[in-house]
């Protein structure tokens, strides 16, 4: 069995295994893990309070396991292992190079010390950037990271509303860079309302991603867009800028 909790204060799923772990177990966790991100827009980090290590039951609850693991690697920025077990101590230095996470061990009285830890926040590069030197009339957006509504709310969004009051129709370039991570449920409600307020009010936009899900989706509702749609790969990120501005 699979005990989970929510700690909001520090941002972490806490799980507390007890007995064998079952796949059902692990569909319970991805379950909680997103109605998390859809509720808070933000992503937890996780925190493994075990006393011991305790197994999985069978074959088919450590391929859950390692499905949950492919599927939330790349999203949840800090795991926090809290326990005792010998089999535990490599984790940390096998860990590293299968999953991007940062991964910290600590002794199994210390589950305080690992919620802590897990909502130390440390200097990133901004997850939003404006493109500067674009000629005038052209905006430039670039993301990075896990996009959420707060992004929009706060950048996206106000940029697109400021440019659609002028007299000329957008120029928009916006590239989705490859350290683009995820966008959180409410950054694609958020991403799915810009476009629709300001459906009309674009002259070109250039996509620039290397992500195939990107490009054929953007390719796919370019024909109801009433602006030129075009995608580009982030090589060529100039090539984009000279269309939009052409």
């Amino acid at each position: 069995m699979l005990n989970t909790a929510y700690d909001e204060t520090h941002n972490a799923l806490i799980a507390d295994p007890s007995g064998k772990l079952e796949r059902a177990d692990f569909e319970a966790l991805t379950e909680r893990f997103n109605s998390i991100v859809n509720e808070t827009d933000r992503i937890p980090n996780l925190v493994i309070h075990a006393a011991s290590f305790p197994g999985w039951k069978d074959f088919s609850a450590l391929i859950e396991h390692l499905q949950f693991i492919h599927a939330h690697q790349k999203l949840v920025g800090k795991i926090a292992l809290v326990s005792d077990a010998k089999v535990l101590e490599i984790a940390p230095k096998i860990a590293k190079h299968f999953i991007s996470a940062r991964l910290r061990r600590f002794p199994a009285g210390d589950l305080k010390g690992a919620l802590a830890w897990s909502a130390e926040t440390e200097p990133t590069p901004p997850r939003v950037t404006l493109m500067e030197g674009l000629p005038d009339g052209v905006i430039g957006i670039s993301v990075r990271g896990v996009i959420g509504a707060k992004d929009y709310a706060e950048i996206i969004t106000p940029v697109i509303d400021e440019a659609a009051r002028s007299k000329e129709k957008i120029r928009l370039i916006y590239q989705i860079g490859p350290e683009f991570e995820a966008y959180t449920p409410g950054a694609v409600w958020s991403d799915a309302r810009v476009g629709l307020m300001h459906l009309s009010d674009f002259a070109r936009i250039a996509v620039v991603s290397d992500l195939d899900w990107i490009r054929h989706g953007v390719r796919a509702f370019a024909p109801l867009i009433p602006g030129e749609v075009h995608v580009f790969s982030n090589a060529e990120l100039e090539a984009a800028k000279a269309w939009a501005a052409a």
